[in-house]
C-alpha cells in the first residue's frame, strides 16, 4: 500500500493516451504516405529522362491519302 501511494497514476490514465496514440499513428501514416508519393514520382521522372520524344520536325509533312471533298 506504501507502494502505491508513491505512484501518482490517474485510475483512467488509458483514455486520454488511446486518443492521443491513434492521432498520432494517422498523422505518421499520412506522413509516409506522403513521403512514399514524392519519392515515387521523383523516381518515375528520373527513370523518364533517358527516353527520345518525338519532335514535330521528325514527322512526315504530308498525311497519308485523305479525301477532301471539298476540292477536286
Amino acid at each position: 500500500m506504501a507502494q502505491s501511494m508513491l505512484l501518482d497514476a490517474a485510475p483512467d490514465a488509458g483514455g486520454m493516451g488511446g486518443v492521443l496514440a491513434v492521432v498520432l499513428l494517422v498523422m505518421g501514416l499520412i506522413v509516409l504516405l506522403a513521403v512514399g508519393l514524392v519519392l515515387f514520382l521523383w523516381y518515375r521522372k528520373r527513370s523518364l529522362r533517358g527516353l527520345e520524344v518525338i519532335r514535330p520536325d521528325i514527322l512526315p509533312t504530308e498525311p497519308a491519302q485523305t479525301s477532301k471533298p471539298n476540292q477536286p
